[in-house]
């Protein structure tokens, strides 16, 4: 072959292979999430997160990847979507701290009351040790990568549908608690009668008195609008929550080195821009139910004192018991002491 038959050939190969990738079909993530899709304020912290890994992952990529969102449970509730990206059936799946606890019960260790003073000690707890190997055992227990844990609208308050000012007042009331056992024991200890409802069924069962008041962050009461059924708010601030990003490890496994590292560094912005947006949405979120007509109570420091006195070793009784291999005091003591120390260095 001469040189002009040898190169013409080499340009036609360079087309062919160009022209190909040009039309190869784009890597596709799903994303599933319970939250709404648009950014919002008041608004959920993982829309403004996921949008954020979503911009980064496709434009990072020249879009070779696309990210596909599916929020507001369009691909089931919390469990089922967890689920589906254990089995591969997702890519990727937003969670919250209480449904990731049935899977690996030292999650719950994030939920221990009044454990965390503030969003900030929560979030440089979490992005230090403690974050780092809750996040690895996870993924040895689940095959499920945690790519970023964002704060998920701050901490716990209880809403019911008369007012509560201390822990008398909960005294056999219907509280709806989520499937971490912490947090059902914590209530039992406050004197409460406790019942697990699914979220999607939370408003009709408060409306129709299975429960009469139930615990979660700020802003997620707020965008379900249970202030119409629940409109006293107890400022307890009893446990923080957090809503990490997930992704399948055989799937990740699947891409580039060069994709990983790009899916790593979203997931750290998604983490970055979940925290920022929660906290600014903190700010507005109680003018925007008072308008509503919810009604706040802030308990005074004695009020509080009896809260956590009562709350925190019930809490923390049961997620010894449930974290596996003897391990439970250690993870305990592991979390406490790694707050003790953000506290000292802030």
């Amino acid at each position: 072959m001469n040189k002009l038959a040898t190169t013409m050939a080499g340009v036609g190969l360079a087309i062919t292979a160009t022209v190909g990738a040009a039309f190869a079909e784009p890597i596709v993530i799903k994303v599933g999430y319970s939250s709404e899709g648009e950014i919002r304020l008041p608004g959920a912290s993982r829309s403004a997160g996921m949008a954020a890994f979503k911009d980064h992952v496709e434009n990072g990529s020249d879009g070779a990847i696309q990210v596909e969102l599916h929020p507001d449970g369009a691909l089931g509730n919390a469990r089922t979507m967890i689920e589906s990206a254990q089995t591969g059936a997702i890519q990727m799946v937003g969670g919250y701290t209480s449904i990731m606890v049935p899977f690996m019960p030292e999650i719950a260790i994030t939920q221990i009351p009044y454990v965390f003073p503030n969003d900030l000690t929560a979030w440089k707890v979490m992005e230090g040790p403690v974050g780092d190997d809750l996040a690895d055992l996870f993924l040895e227990r689940t095959g499920l990568r945690v790519l970023g844990w964002g704060d998920g609208a701050g901490f716990r308050q209880i809403y019911s549908e008369t007012p509560i000012k201390s822990v008398a007042d909960l005294k056999g009331m219907k509280m709806r608690v989520p499937e971490n056992p912490g947090l059902l024991a914590m209530f039992r200890a406050w004197g409460a009668n406790t019942v697990t409802i699914t979220w999607a069924e939370l408003y009709t069962s408060l409306q129709t008195g299975m429960a009469e008041g139930h615990d979660t962050e700020l802003y997620s009461m707020y965008s379900k609008k249970l202030y119409e059924v629940n409109p006293y708010v107890t400022m307890t601030r009893h446990s923080y929550n957090m809503h990490p990003i997930m992704i399948n490890e055989e799937f990740f496994q699947s891409l580039s080195p060069e994709h990983q590292m790009l899916v790593l560094q979203a997931g750290d912005l998604y983490e970055r821009v979940a925290n920022a947006h929660s906290l600014v949405s903190s700010l507005v979120v109680e003018a925007a139910m008072e308008a509503e007509g919810a009604v706040f109570y802030y308990p005074t420091a004695a009020e509080i004192a009896e809260f956590k006195e009562l709350g925190q070793p019930a809490y923390i009784d049961i997620i010894e018991k449930k974290i596996p291999d003897g391990k439970g005091q250690e993870w305990v003591d592991r979390i406490m002491a790694a707050t003790a120390e953000v506290e000292e260095q802030s």
